[in-house]
């Protein structure tokens, strides 16, 4: 199984982005199916791949709810800030 995603999502199909935040998943020791991603696309970004500009609502679930936002798009690290986090937590 897999993490749920909701929301605008599809935009990260051709990215690879889904796979990679699975498998970074994978490399902390979570299972994926704890995980609830939405992505949100900003609003009022228009013209090519470059302006896409994206929210990711990580939420794991069954603990806490607590949901960590991340900014997503050209140029942004969204998983590798994510990786971060879970680092610093748990230190």
């Amino acid at each position: 199984m897999a993490v749920e995603w909701q929301g605008n999502h599809k935009l990260l199909d051709k990215t690879a982005e889904k796979q990679g935040f699975e498998a970074e998943l994978s490399r902390l020791g979570y299972d994926a199916t704890d995980f609830l991603v939405e992505v949100r696309r900003q609003p009022g970004i228009a013209g090519s791949e470059e302006n896409l500009r994206y929210t990711v609502y990580v939420t794991q679930l069954g603990v806490d709810h607590e949901t960590l936002v991340l900014e997503g798009g050209h140029g942004k690290q969204w998983i590798a800030e994510f990786a971060q986090g879970v680092r610093n937590r748990h230190r």
